[in-house]
């Protein structure tokens, strides 16, 4: 149940930080300090990322409550 939780509050943060860094001009505007848009496969490598250190740190939580 914890994993579910924490999954989906990560999950949640992600998709708040992803619009958040999305919105602004497009690349390519007249002002040069215009905001580019995320590409996707940041998104995806930021995603892939949380997941496995979310899972590697479980794992280890694991591991040292059984190692007691």
């Amino acid at each position: 149940m914890k994993i579910k939780a924490g999954l989906s509050i990560l999950l949640l943060t992600l998709i708040s930080a992803v619009t958040a860094s999305a919105q602004g001009l497009p690349c390519g505007g007249d002002d040069p300090d215009a905001t580019c848009p995320l590409d996707s496969w940041v998104i995806v490598l930021v995603v892939a990322s949380s997941l496995f250190a979310a899972y590697t740190l479980y794992r280890k939580q694991v591991s040292s409550r059984t190692s007691i």
